[in-house]
């Protein structure tokens, strides 16, 4: 049952729900189950891996999208201000 939830988790990329199983890992009755929660923790770290990196590839873009738009902004003092 416990493989099975990690499965969807992983299928879904459900981190959350990845991190609560890991927190209530049973105890595995066979070298079989073992395995394969073992397979299962290599996927859900490469996961987590590719989501990292595709985290900091989104913030360095916005990073570099904030500085373009400081650089091209007017200096407000610039600017002719009408008071009527």
């Amino acid at each position: 049952m416990w493989l099975n939830e990690f499965k969807i988790a992983l299928i879904t990329q459900d981190i959350d729900k990845m991190t609560l199983l890991l927190a209530e890992m049973p105890q595995f009755g066979s070298l079989q189950e073992m395995e394969e929660a073992f397979y299962l923790f290599k996927q859900a770290d490469k996961l987590l891996h590719e989501l990292k990196d595709e985290t900091a590839l989104a913030m360095k873009k916005l990073k570099d999208t904030i500085c373009y738009i400081e650089s091209t902004h007017t200096n407000s003092s610039l600017k002719l201000d009408i008071i009527q």
